[in-house]
């Protein structure tokens, strides 16, 4: 196994781009590998905040603790997510559920994906099919740090699937420390190909 120091992630200009709103005007799936939590935090509050201020309704598949922290961090930069309409503004998604729903036999299935994820994408642009969802989602990251690269980039496939139907922008998140323990390069190369955009890595002393 080789550690993701070994691996180069390409971050030209046409595939790293600063955080914030241009990232998610039009249609894309990007990626964001983070170390700490406040900068999980910070970048994806800001992304979902900046989406908002555009006029774009959000889907947020996270976990309950993340939820609450990108909350928090959308009331600090001015935005009320309370004052949201569920359902049509935002819908937020306990990520753990939602794996539970489209798992069939203990992997994914991509009938039940399309249904459940796409069945709220699909109430989302309901009446206005000319928005786009401004979408995150920590589930690949869950899969991936509990040893299941496979089904991750399995259900990478499955968004980019999902976005020949709908319109949306998707952040991915990965956590480097799962990455650096548990994948290859070939594992690496693979997730890196699921994205339009590989964000730079959040700044710090072990990044490079």
């Amino acid at each position: 196994m080789a550690g993701l120091h070994h691996y180069h992630f390409d971050f030209t200009s046409d595939h790293a781009t600063p955080s914030g709103a241009g990232r998610a005007v039009v249609s894309g799936h990007d990626v964001q590998l983070y170390e700490s939590e406040e900068f999980l935090i910070s970048t994806v509050g800001d992304y979902l905040a900046d989406g908002l201020r555009l006029g774009q309704p959000l889907l947020v598949i996270a976990t309950a603790s993340h939820r609450r922290a990108l909350r928090d961090r959308m009331r600090l930069l001015g935005v009320d997510p309370d004052e949201l309409v569920e359902g049509r503004d935002a819908v937020w998604l306990d990520a753990a559920m939602v794996i539970d729903a489209f798992m069939e036999g203990g992997r994914p299935n991509a009938e039940l994906f399309a249904a459940t994820v796409g069945s709220v994408l699909q109430r989302l642009t309901a009446q206005r099919p000319y928005v786009v969802v401004r979408a995150y989602g920590e589930m690949v990251d869950l899969l991936w740090r509990t040893g299941k690269a496979e089904h991750a980039l399995a259900l990478e496939e499955m968004w980019n699937a999902l976005a020949r139907s709908y319109r949306f922008a998707l952040l991915c998140t990965y956590a480097r420390s799962t990455l650096e323990r548990d994948a290859d390069t070939e594992l690496l190369r693979r997730m890196e190909e699921q994205h339009a955009r590989v964000l730079p890595f959040e700044p710090g002393p072990q990044a490079s």
